[in-house]
């Protein structure tokens, strides 16, 4: 059974030395140890590696730029969403966009695909900023797994991977469902844009693909979160 961790400080980390020894190195984890928190020799940490695992630290050393821990004890914990990719469209606000990955994370979506629209307004890929994002809604939410995020110029390269496709369309006559669900399948969830998908870009999917999310008309990123609140009550 998953040991749930609260009222923690969660660092990250891939530097995993001699299969008991983390090396954090990463500058805004070690300021933030070093220099918000005022850690000094022998003071515990918290740190996942991304892949599962979170560790219980002990501070053994402290360096200019970096601080090497040793593990105590190890918790680790299942993706039960692993199985499923959001495939959310660049949205005309940075800032909703980036809160609806936020907010994912927080409710467990470990996979994205950011892709480009026919109705895309904004252009320009930033997987580095993106991936900046994933990293602090993991450590905020305490979680262990490190969400991956790639970038497509088209639906239809989309359409193409291997897996069943859930679009989202709000002139479906079906609400989604997550009880059918089968955990031993590869799921994509594709949402639309503002103005939603094009007729041309509907029409690549079956009717039966097609689903909606409320009776009303929501915004782009709150369908995106509330799939997202659906899915990890299902995970629960």
């Amino acid at each position: 059974m998953n040991k749930y961790l609260s009222n923690i400080e969660l660092y990250y980390s891939s530097q995993i030395k001699n299969k008991n020894e983390i090396i954090i190195s990463e500058a805004d984890d070690f300021k933030h140890i070093v220099k918000v928190m005022r850690h000094s020799i022998d003071d515990e940490v918290y740190v996942t590696n991304g892949e599962g695992k979170i560790f219980k630290c002990k501070i053994f050393k402290i360096n200019k730029d970096s601080l090497t821990t040793v593990i105590e004890e190890t918790f680790e914990y299942d993706n039960t969403l692993s199985n499923i990719i959001f495939c959310i469209p660049k949205l005309k606000s940075h800032d909703r966009f980036e809160f609806a990955l936020e907010k994912c994370v927080e409710l467990g979506i470990t996979s994205f695909i950011i892709f480009d629209s026919e109705r895309t307004i904004s252009k320009g890929n930033k997987v580095e900023r993106w991936n900046k994002i994933l990293i602090s809604a993991m450590k905020q939410s305490l979680r262990s797994y490190l969400p991956k995020i790639s970038a497509l110029n088209s639906l239809e390269e989309i359409n193409n991977l291997i897996g069943e496709k859930i679009v989202f369309e709000q002139n479906s006559n079906q609400i989604f469902d997550n009880k059918n669900l089968e955990r031993e399948n590869k799921y994509y969830f594709i949402f639309g844009p503002e103005g939603g998908l094009s007729e041309k870009e509907l029409n690549q999917f079956n009717v039966n693909e097609k689903y909606k999310l409320a009776s009303n008309r929501l915004r782009t990123e709150t369908a995106i979160i509330k799939c997202a609140s659906l899915l990890n009550d299902f995970s629960i």
